[in-house]
């Protein structure tokens, strides 16, 4: 595929998850001023039906969030043929974002039943957060020789520029 048609094809991804976490965001602020979801109990009168609500949306945005990183993934692979495993790349960064979301979006459900161990669940996010972080640099570093070509194959005119296709030509 060209790299014009995987560009069209990740901006299709991207606006298709966009208008879905827009659905999903109105549909939470919608239900976040209803007045009669804001003082009735789900599971206690610690936990609103109005927050639980909220959650059940977020987790939706979340689903669809991380389902757009695994759909785009193959076009990032396509379109960032200089980085090997761009692909992989992208679902580690789509995954610290969400899980900076999911930390914000979450808390007003859970901290009121986890009053006195609120650092249980910041070490949650951060465990996993330093996971897909140490995974996401790794992945870089792992591919840095391919990007350093890359970014230098510029200062050579004399040579032609290093791409997986051309690997093949190279008689090292």
């Amino acid at each position: 595929m060209a790299k014009k048609e995987l560009l069209w094809n990740l901006l299709i991804k991207a606006v298709k998850t966009l208008v879905a976490l827009f659905t999903l965001v109105a549909i939470g602020t919608f239900v976040e001023y209803l007045p009669y979801a804001k003082a009735l109990p789900f599971l206690s009168q610690k936990l609103p039906v109005g927050v639980f609500l909220n959650a059940v949306v977020s987790l939706l945005g979340l689903v669809v969030f991380v389902k757009f990183g695994a759909e785009a993934s193959p076009a990032a692979d396509g379109i960032l043929e200089f980085v090997p495993g761009a692909g992989k790349l992208f679902r580690s960064i789509v995954k610290i974002l969400a899980l900076l979301f999911a930390y914000y979006a979450f808390q007003d459900a859970v901290f009121p039943f986890i009053a006195d161990y609120e650092w249980a669940y910041q070490t949650v996010f951060l465990g996993f957060t330093l996971f897909f972080l140490v995974r996401a640099g790794l992945q870089i570093y792992e591919s840095s020789e391919e990007i350093s070509k890359f970014l230098v194959s510029g200062l050579r005119p004399d040579k032609p520029s290093v791409h997986p296709e051309n690997k093949a030509l190279d008689t090292k």
